[in-house]
């Protein structure tokens, strides 16, 4: 049977808005080594290492859109810092960490529906700090990091909260790390920079694929400069913000990752900051990284909280061009777009804005969407300027 083309509409970007924006200052006490969630519009902060060395265990939150935050239930659990967090459906998830005593190994989950912690199977291998942790397809990813006995980690872990169990995944390629940064983009989780057992920056990035998995890692480009403890936007929002190159040298740069370069965005206005916060909430290309918080080069201790919006200002083209077929779909859907775009970055969202698969494609590739729930979903397909949007209704 022969695939229609959907009609479909193709956006030309006219010009990037890219700014910094202000925001109420962190309603909780100044800190570095904080971690973060995000679940919708609402970003969630807490633990951290405070003004006078101590160790907190308190939690915030607030919505993006309107409200400058207020508590939550605090972590039943030890004071802590450089914990590493993710979210899975609407659960945020937080690992590790070191406390007065050392490493740790535990996980604690946060329902903002009874606003209660709830503690999970610890990860069945050596007490870890500092890791990069990213959700994965129904399941969180915690890599490398410092472990209990002194040395960096190239181990990663997967944990699916369904069965409270965790799997050992392949090891991150190159060397040992602490303190890297890892987020999704269009191929899986990217895992980048850190600091070596010598405490070298290191600026190598590793792409591991979610989304069709195969347990290997490939070589993705590295980032302009090595970045200890530099922090990102976390799921979709592909940012690399601030760090260390060294013990004292801070940044205040700001990079967006895309499939093949890193691009420049504009610098944190309130200058170099390392150990800071970063969360991200992304709306379809539309996407808002969040930052502040952090420790500066004179070792003083912010609460300052910032938002760097990616708006966009589109015109717009009707013109025939991407093919959807079978739809609806049960399993497999061919995708096809212009003959003159050899691949793009196709992204899926459910009928509640959730984004569900999010990869760079090359031309005529077939997608299982056997996974996705039964509903009605958008289709985006962006290559360079331009982007398609169409639908997709997946049956049971």
């Amino acid at each position: 049977m022969r695939s229609l083309p959907l009609l479909l509409f193709v956006f030309a970007t006219a010009a990037h808005a890219q700014s910094w924006t202000p925001l109420h200052d962190f309603p909780g006490t100044a800190r570095d080594d904080a971690a973060s969630f995000s679940i919708g519009s609402k970003i969630y902060v807490g633990t951290g290492m405070e003004v006078g060395w101590g160790f907190t265990n308190d939690w915030w939150c607030f919505d993006a859109a309107t409200d400058p935050g207020g508590p939550i239930a605090s972590m039943p659990a030890s004071p802590r810092q450089y914990c590493s967090a993710f979210t899975v459906n609407d659960t945020g998830y937080v690992f590790g960490g070191t406390d007065g005593n050392g490493a740790l190994n535990e996980l604690w989950a946060y329902h903002p529906e009874t606003d209660q912690w709830v503690q999970k199977s610890s990860m069945p291998a050596e007490a870890r700090y500092a890791c990069a942790a990213v959700e994965g397809w129904n399941y969180g990813i915690v890599a490398t990091g410092m472990l209990l006995s002194g040395v960096p980690t190239k181990e990663a872990w997967k944990y699916f909260p369904a069965t409270d169990t965790w799997q050992a995944m392949n090891p991150v390629p190159g060397p040992s790390r602490h303190r890297a940064v890892a987020f999704l983009d269009g191929g899986g989780m990217l895992i980048t920079g850190g600091a070596d057992s010598t405490g070298t920056a290191l600026s190598d990035a590793w792409s591991y694929p979610i989304w069709f998995e195969t347990g290997a890692y490939y070589p993705r480009a590295a980032l302009p400069e090595g970045r200890i403890d530099a922090k990102s936007g976390g799921p979709y929002v592909m940012v690399v913000a601030g760090g260390a190159s060294d013990a004292t040298t801070f940044h205040d740069d700001v990079w967006d990752g895309t499939p093949s370069v890193w691009n420049t965005l504009p610098s944190f206005p309130a200058g170099p900051r390392r150990g800071a916060v970063g969360a991200g909430i992304a709306h379809q290309w539309d996407n808002s990284f969040y930052f502040g918080l952090g420790l500066d080069a004179n070792s003083v201790r912010h609460n300052d909280w910032w938002r760097l919006d990616y708006a966009t200002v589109i015109s717009e083209k009707d013109i025939p061009c991407i093919t959807l077929f079978p739809n609806p779909a049960t399993r497999t859907v061919s995708l096809q777009w212009p003959e003159t775009w050899p691949g793009a970055q196709v992204r899926i969202v459910d009928a509640v804005g959730r984004i569900v698969f999010d990869r760079f494609l090359n031309q005529g590739t077939t997608l299982d969407v056997g996974p996705l729930a039964t509903g009605r979903y958008a289709v985006v397909v962006r290559h360079g300027a331009d982007v398609l949007h169409g639908n997709l209704t997946k049956l049971p």
